[in-house]
Formats: C-alpha cells, structure tokens, sequence
C-alpha cells in the first residue's frame, strides 16, 4: 500500500487531533471504517505513525524557560553524544545539522537557573562544550502537524468539501413543493 491522498488525509487529520475517532475520521473522508483501520494499522506498522503524543503548553505545567542550542561535536562522537543528551530530561528534540556548529538541540526547564545547571551539570560533561544558547523570549507558533498534502490534494479535498456543503438536504427538497423524482434527480446530480 502506497501514501496516497486518502493515507495522506487520514494522517492530517490525526496530526490535527490524535484523539479523533474512526467514526469521525470516516465521516470526514466519506469511508468505510474498516478501510480507515485497514490504512491507520498499516502505516503504524511501516513506521509512518510513530506514535500518538500530546501538546503541552510548557509555561502551564511550570517549564517557562526553553532554548535551542547549537553546538559543536566531533563527527566521530556525534552518535554517543546524542544517545547520551537523549537521556538528559528537559531536552525535547536533537537535530544533525550542517555547518560549523553540527548538532542543535531544543531544551526547556522550570526557569533560566535550572537550565544553565542542566547545561553545567548534565550537557557540558558530555563532551559538548562549544556551544551558542538561544533563549525563547517568547512562543509565536509551536505545532505538531507536517503537510503533507500537495497544493492539488488540497484543492481536491476544498472541492469535495464545498460540494458536500451545497448538496440540498431531502427535507429541504421536500419543502420546496418538488415531486420525489425531480428530488431525487437534483441529488443525483449533485453526486455525478
């Protein structure tokens, strides 16, 4: 089974809300749910879906200092020093990077005294000790979700979407005073 448009919709959808049902997932796509299953269990086991998390507002759980660091690490330690710095709590995400400064990492903790002791005490005897800290002065926009869809899977999906939308429900046929068969002829051709 390829990535399709449908698998692409159902992982934006879950990107959107992890907690979203089948059933909800099926009423948004207009499938099956055994079909949504079929493809959420298969793109769980090829490793597409890693997992399902939470967004946490940081400041509200007490971890109101954050920073991305970038340093430099020997290439020939560099794999030791990240499984090391994975262990390290309040380091969320470690990057490769290219350039002089060849690893980046995003760090948060309770407040600017906590952070530069985990950087002191936990960081720095690692090896890593060229480093530039960038503080988070402020969070503009922090998300989960990757687009994956392209601009004419989009326009697909905005199609299908406002079709559905300008659909006339039956009871709104029926209200207007047409006959069954003329009803059913106006829905029909809203679906070809």
């Amino acid at each position: 089974m390829e990535i399709d448009r449908l698998n692409k919709r159902i992982l934006q959808l879950l990107q959107r809300d992890g907690r979203i049902t089948y059933k909800d997932i099926t009423k948004e796509m207009d499938r099956a749910e055994s079909t949504v299953r079929e493809r959420i269990s298969f793109m769980e086991e090829q490793g597409i879906i890693e997992g399902y998390t939470a967004i946490i507002n940081k400041p509200r759980v007490g971890l109101n200092c954050s920073a991305i660091v970038y340093a430099r690490v020997q290439p020939t330690q560099f794999d030791e020093i990240s499984n090391k710095l994975k262990l390290v709590n309040g380091v969320l995400q470690i990057y490769h990077t290219s350039g002089e400064k060849n690893m980046s990492f995003f760090i948060t903790a309770t407040d600017y005294d906590e952070l530069n002791r985990i950087i002191k005490n936990k960081i720095t005897p690692l090896g890593i000790n060229e480093m530039d800290i960038s503080i988070i002065m402020k969070a503009i926009r922090e998300i989960a979700e990757v687009n994956i869809l392209s601009v004419d899977e989009k326009e697909a999906i905005m199609q299908v979407r406002n079709k559905k939308e300008m659909i006339p429900a039956p009871a709104q046929l029926k209200s207007s005073g047409m006959k069954v068969g003329e009803a059913l002829g106006v829905m029909y051709g809203h679906y070809k």
